[in-house]
């Protein structure tokens, strides 16, 4: 596996990076992202309409759930009539978080980390510091493993080092929480007066892993109920497809304060994704060449496309991996064959990484890659191997590495396949057994000739 050298290509950065798009990033949100228009209308028509909001934004992984929000966010904070000031990290969502007095140092922290970007001097100000000193206090405590500032009666002297016992309520924290929305509208930041507060909260899609954690999350949004209720601030949470009928919807009290239709977020479309990657290359394009080449064909972007489901993270990452395995300088966009070759090749190697295979077990594996879907009761039947045996010693190391998966049930038999990521090794089986036929067909017709 090769470093990419994108110079090759005549860009400065890589144009598939998987990370969304954020304000202050390589490239410039407000050009880099396309699509979406009606989600965009919708989420417009919300904050131009309505003095605050929950909403939830809901869809698969990598869809582009946090890209969106943070394009939103970029054009409200600096583009609208009506200004929202926002932060450009969003919140990730975890265990940690659920719970009223973290989610709410979190959202303190973070405006407090933006104003400091914007405009350093209004830290000063006397209710910035107090802030400031509680989210360095309780963070400290909390990376040394201590017991939370916020349950434990700490507060602070006059300065950063003398800490005195005095209890900190959530309720004396919710004011503080009041107070910086009310600075925020008083103040101009960075010769911008701001309307109100929108904040970003990503990732339930891991928080809501098991029924133990759907549980915390219900919970957690019952006892942030009030918090939720407050003028001029936009909550926006981004969660799985289902993140609003599971969560939000079995309590009628937390229902009744959310706008009652989720966003739902579907794929980009092929030409979507396809003109995404053309702006981010335009934009990257090194400023000492005449013209960038594109490392792939369109055709390479719809094959994955297929593959990936419109995942357009999945699909920036096989990106990555086909052009990691090119070592010599190329003068041309990569075709569908070459594409999927090389895709094959790199995840060919990531198996011989990751699992020590046998001859017998790569035999195996060789067979399975050829079928959409398998018992191991064929393979003990094919092989003559015993059915212990198949499983443990055969099955167990590709299922723990995440190279098969269970496909199906017919009856109390599982049915195992390649997972999605894997796919590709069938291109390259086959391309290694044209190849071979190719060398056999030239070995035959050169011993005719003789």
């Amino acid at each position: 596996m090769q470093i990419i050298n994108w110079q090759q290509f005549g860009l400065k950065k890589n144009p598939y990076d998987t990370l969304p798009l954020v304000e202050g990033g390589d490239l410039p949100i407000e050009k880099a992202f396309v699509g979406r228009e009606k989600e965009r209308e919708f989420l417009n028509s919300l904050f131009e309409s309505e003095n605050r909001l929950c909403l939830t934004i809901c869809g698969d992984v990598g869809v582009g759930k946090t890209s969106l929000a943070n394009f939103h966010k970029f054009i409200w904070k600096y583009n609208k009539q009506k200004l929202l000031f926002s932060f450009r990290r969003e919140i990730e969502a975890c265990e940690d978080l659920l719970d009223k007095k973290s989610f709410l140092i979190e959202i303190i922290g973070s405006v407090l980390r933006e104003i400091k970007l914007l405009q350093p001097d209004l830290l000063k100000d006397e209710l910035l510091l107090k802030l400031n000193r509680i989210v360095d206090i309780s963070q400290t405590i909390a990376m040394s493993g201590g017991v939370s500032i916020l349950g434990s009666g700490l507060d602070f002297g006059r300065d950063k080092t003398s800490i005195q016992p005095i209890q900190l309520s959530t309720a004396i924290l919710e004011e503080y929480f009041i107070s910086l929305v009310d600075f925020i509208k008083r103040n101009e930041i960075k010769g911008r007066k701001y309307s109100g507060l929108i904040v970003h909260i990503n990732n339930f899609d891991v928080v809501l892993s098991n029924d133990k954690t759907n549980k915390k999350v219900i919970n957690f949004f019952n006892e942030i109920r009030d918090i939720l209720q407050l003028r001029d601030v936009y909550f926006l949470f981004l969660g799985p497809r289902n993140f609003f009928k599971d969560i939000i919807s079995t309590q009628q009290r937390v229902k009744s304060i959310f706008y009652q239709i989720p966003l739902k977020i579907e794929p980009l479309s092929k030409k979507e994704i396809a003109m995404a990657f053309e702006e981010r290359m335009k934009l990257l394009q090194s400023s000492d060449v005449s013209g960038y080449i594109k490392p792939i064909e369109n055709e390479v972007i719809f094959r994955l496309y297929d593959l990936y489901q419109g995942d357009i993270r999945s699909i920036m990452s096989a990106v990555g991996a086909i052009l990691s395995q090119c070592s010599d300088r190329l003068t041309k966009s990569l075709s569908v064959d070459e594409s999927m070759l090389l895709l094959g090749e790199e995840r060919w190697e990531k198996i011989k990484m990751a699992v020590k295979l046998t001859e017998e077990q790569e035999t195996i594996l060789r067979y399975l890659i050829e079928k959409d879907k398998i018992s191991q009761k064929e393979i003990v039947s094919i092989f003559g191997k015993t059915q212990s045996n198949v499983s443990s010693y055969y099955f167990k190391p590709l299922r723990e590495a995440g190279i098969i998966e269970e496909k199906e049930k017919i009856g109390k038999v599982p049915y195992w396949g390649l997972a999605t990521d894997y796919i590709p090794l069938k291109w390259f089986i086959e391309s290694q057994k044209k190849l071979k036929k190719d060398i056999d067909d030239k070995s035959s017709q050169l011993t005719f000739g003789i």
